[in-house]
């Protein structure tokens, strides 16, 4: 499906948590927020941000007690975002790589 504000539904839906509207926005258009717990690491998560007015996912692994993002991802030109259900959601880039989320809080890139 084409990456925009329709398909936040069936990403939120996938990765099993709420998504909230970001406190602000990119050129007037909202940005939005999830909170996914990482399983392997307990208390911790990945805060994944969609931007989809600029095309653009974020990716951050955050850590109780650190005040920054332990690992940070970005992928832009996302045009196309893929659901495997039970597995991930797929982020699908302009050049062929993809960026993934799981619903247990693991990401990654391929080219």
């Amino acid at each position: 499906m084409p990456f925009d504000t329709d398909s936040l539904e069936a990403i939120v839906q996938e990765l099993g948590v709420p998504v909230t509207r970001a406190p602000y926005a990119v050129y007037g258009h909202p940005v939005f927020e999830l909170s996914v717990p990482c399983i392997a690491l307990p208390g911790s998560s990945l805060a994944v941000i969609l931007w989809p007015s600029i095309r653009r996912v974020d990716v951050r692994l955050l850590v109780p007690g650190r005040t920054v993002a332990l690992i940070a991802a970005t992928a832009r030109e996302v045009h196309t975002v893929e659901i495997y259900h039970g597995v991930e959601v797929m982020f699908r880039r302009s050049g062929g790589s993809v960026l993934f989320v799981t619903r247990d809080g693991a990401s990654a890139i391929a080219d």
